[in-house]
């Protein structure tokens, strides 16, 4: 009886010591920190503004050209444009921004852009955005929000912001300008609403918070001022 006493004590003993030691555990060994700062065409300087909307137009063409709603264009910060990528179906990882990827790597060689742009119609998903980080871009533009796309149209898409994204690239050392907007007037038509439209392929019944439109205020800035 002893022996038993003394083998459930020690049982209880090694049970405590466990759970207090839990009790010190983080609910995540990864620090949830804020997303990435995000800058919004209609507060881009003028200068900026036409910088960009004139490669937004090449990935816009490509998409026109190919009939595809998703395109995308790597540009040189000085200006030189090196390919493109659309969407035209096959593999569903085959989207306008990894096509890009693809086609670049192919033709240049490089496995890393740092000093490159990525212009895409839509706002990349999480898919893309990891695939932009990986491979260094300096900046992203992209035209048409996930956010309208998905709650106001009912186009199906992976709800997450890229911003929310982009901020994991401290893991990889890397941080990326993010910018969106940008000739969002044109792209929008490329996603009329498909609202009880489910058998098209293209529709889903959103799940976004009551009260939600675009004309609420998109943050901009979540480090510094």
């Amino acid at each position: 009886m002893r022996l038993i006493f003394t083998l459930l004590l020690v049982i209880l003993s090694i049970i405590a010591a466990s759970a207090h030691k839990n009790d010190k555990c983080p609910s995540s060994p990864y620090f949830d920190v804020a997303p990435s700062d995000i800058t919004h065409a209609k507060d881009l300087s003028a200068t900026e503004l036409a910088f960009h909307e004139k490669y937004m137009k090449i990935a816009i063409d490509v998409a026109v050209k190919h009939n595809s709603k998703f395109a995308a264009a790597i540009v040189h910060k000085n200006g030189t444009l090196m390919c493109t990528g659309v969407n035209i179906g096959g593999s569903r990882m085959y989207h306008g921004e990894v096509k890009a990827i693809m086609n670049c790597t192919d033709l240049y060689k490089s496995a890393t852009w740092e000093d490159h742009y990525m212009y895409t119609t839509g706002e990349p998903c999480p898919m893309c955005s990891a695939a932009i980080m990986w491979t260094k871009f300096q900046k992203v533009i992209f035209a048409s929000y996930v956010s309208n796309m998905y709650c106001e149209r009912c186009f199906n898409q992976l709800p997450m912001d890229s911003n929310e994204i982009f901020k994991l690239g401290y893991g990889i050392n890397h941080n990326i300008v993010v910018i969106g907007g940008v000739m969002d007037n044109i792209t929008d038509t490329f996603f009329p609403s498909v609202c009880n439209q489910a058998e098209t392929g293209w529709g889903v019944t959103p799940l976004c918070q009551k009260g939600w439109s675009r004309d609420c205020p998109r943050p901009s800035r979540y480090f510094g001022n």
